[in-house]
């Protein structure tokens, strides 16, 4: 292997690691926002296939899978951070990850949610969105769908009627 490919694979390395710890830190946020006296954590994903080159199917599904403790509604949240806009859209999945989330969403007949930090650091993100699926209907989405699901980025969550907002 050339010195040159060997430099590419540490940089690969290094910005998949910082990649990781962006999406961890953004997940952590998001937990955080949270109230504890209203929401339990039912499940927390914990990305397996990041310490082993084997699929997990664990891996396929959202994040986190919440419980609203005075109803006890469950609903699952996928957390996304991304640094800026790619092309004018908001790319916050692959395709084939989109179809799985839509797969877990029907088969546990729960409501599933994007929450998507954009700008900023990921523990103190400029902006965020909070999308259902449903109204997710691409890996890229444009900016006129995404402002309509805009919300503070430091105010907590809440569950009113089945949506999360």
């Amino acid at each position: 292997m050339g010195l040159f490919r060997k430099i590419r694979k540490v940089i690969e390395v290094i910005f998949e690691n910082e990649s990781e710890q962006k999406g961890d830190d953004f997940e952590k946020y998001v937990v955080d926002l949270f109230d504890e006296k209203y929401f339990s954590i039912v499940q927390w994903t914990t990305d397996m296939a990041r310490k082993h080159t084997r699929f997990v199917e664990s891996d396929c599904g959202p994040d986190l899978i919440l419980r609203y403790r005075p109803t006890n509604e469950i609903f699952c949240v996928e957390c996304k951070f991304r640094s800026k806009l790619f092309k004018g859209k908001l790319q916050w999945s692959a395709p084939k990850q989109l179809g799985r989330y839509r797969v877990f969403a029907k088969d546990n007949n729960i409501p599933f949610y994007v929450v998507i930090g954009l700008g900023g650091k990921a523990r103190k993100p400029k902006r965020m969105f909070c999308i259902p699926l449903k109204e997710a209907k691409s890996s890229a989405l444009s900016t006129e769908l995404v402002e309509k699901f805009e919300r503070s980025s430091k105010k907590k969550f809440f569950w009113k009627n089945g949506i999360l907002k």
